[in-house]
């Protein structure tokens, strides 16, 4: 039964991953630099949760892992580097991104392209996207008004923050309290959280999508405009 539970949620939650791409193509958001980039991101996400479902052994998925840990964070971090428009959250990630990057590569190279070789970094890197996370949604929430695009990139910080925050919970179990959950119970959490944090994130691609009415004032002058003869406006 519990394999069974696993199973649809698993690939319920890597449906979702797709649905955001699906939005920015069927909407039409493309050109919408920061919706384009966190799109892209869950799609990266989707093809690489595929790799589970497909007949490898233990040892290359432990492998395919590792080196999908390399390149989550910074990638996130990257991506917040193109969507921010805050100069110090640009600069920051502009320097951190690839500094863990080359952290983690040099780190792998030392002691092995092993889940334990990524132990303290991936702690520090989880650490910092959440940090980054909270600096734009704290950023986002001080606007005087919040315009749609806000309101859509509010809910995506929001769902990120909630994954990467269950992802500090599942690193602490694996690397810190060994044996108290099993492999499979750490990513039955992951697929969980992906299944509470993606719809988050698809109404915040929706709300993106939605066009927003005119102002009340160009409401008003447009009906004005049409109550005035042809003639009288010359």
């Amino acid at each position: 039964m519990k394999s069974i539970i696993y199973q649809m949620i698993s690939v319920l939650a890597v449906g979702l991953y797709f649905v955001p791409m699906l939005i920015v193509i069927g909407k039409k958001l493309w050109s919408a630099v920061p919706f384009r980039l966190f799109a892209l991101y869950w799609l990266v996400c989707a093809v690489a949760n595929l790799v589970e479902f497909l007949p490898v052994s233990t040892a290359a998925l432990e492998l395919f892992t590792v080196i999908y840990n390399l390149f989550d964070i910074p990638l996130v971090l990257a991506v917040f580097y193109f969507s921010s428009g805050d100069a110090a959250v640009k600069k920051f990630t502009k320097i951190v991104a690839p500094a863990l990057l080359a952290v983690s590569l040099v780190n792998c190279m030392i002691n092995g392209f092993t889940a334990d070789a990524l132990k303290y970094v991936l702690g520090i890197e989880l650490l910092i996207v959440c940090g980054v996370i909270v600096w734009e949604i704290i950023l986002k929430l001080q606007q005087i008004r919040l315009t749609g695009h806000a309101k859509g990139l509010l809910l995506i910080c929001a769902a990120l923050l909630f994954e990467y925050g269950t992802f500090i919970v599942i690193y602490i179990f694996d690397y810190f309290l060994p044996g108290t959950s099993s492999t499979a119970d750490n990513f039955l959490v992951y697929y969980l959280s992906s299944l509470i944090a993606l719809p988050v994130a698809i109404c915040g691609f929706l709300i993106k999508g939605i066009k927003a009415p005119p102002p009340v004032s160009d409401f008003m002058e447009n009906q004005y405009n049409k109550s005035i003869p042809d003639y009288v406006r010359g």
